[in-house]
């Protein structure tokens, strides 16, 4: 369980100061891949003939499914140890239970439905800070110094022997 924690806690806070990651997580996480509830979220906002609480329903309901699943299924696959790997089948049997529960149950009360699909979707995107949170390509560790060249006076690494001009 320590492993667990040190490595849960060390993927949740390591990417909170990269812009590069923020920027991901909204635009191509909570805009792109969430997509089809903004579609149907947008015309209900405006009371637009046809939009309905049930197409949002479902929006959410094939959202955090696959954004978890696929999350759960990236961390299971990355370097780590096996109760990172534990972890990652656990809380997509979760996922799995939720969204059969919503999908198939459908409870009756339409603030229990929307709560629990809310909150598969915002636990869906926590997998995912989870998962990527050691991404590499999100990293914006940048050498402020590397603007400035080397040093004028070393010697350049390599030699001109055989060079013709």
């Amino acid at each position: 369980m320590t492993y667990l924690k040190r490595e849960l806690s060390h993927r949740f806070l390591t990417p909170m100061g990269h812009f590069t990651f923020w920027v991901y997580l909204f635009v191509g996480i909570v805009f792109f891949g969430g997509f089809g509830v903004w579609y149907e979220v947008i015309p209900f906002w405006f009371s637009r003939p046809g939009s309905t609480s049930a197409g949002i329903y479902t929006a959410l309901l094939t959202f955090f499914p696959a954004l978890a699943g696929s999350s759960a299924l990236q961390l299971l696959f990355a370097e780590g140890q096996k109760p990172l790997k534990a972890f990652s089948v656990a809380y997509a049997v979760v996922f799995i239970a939720l969204a059969v529960w919503l999908g198939f149950a459908k409870p009756s009360n339409p603030i229990i439905a929307f709560t629990g699909a809310t909150i598969g979707a915002l636990l869906a995107i926590l997998m995912w800070w989870l998962t990527s949170g050691n991404d590499p390509a999100f990293n914006d560790a940048i050498d402020d110094r590397s603007t400035l060249g080397a040093d004028p006076k070393s010697t350049p690494k390599g030699d001109l022997n055989g060079f013709e001009v």
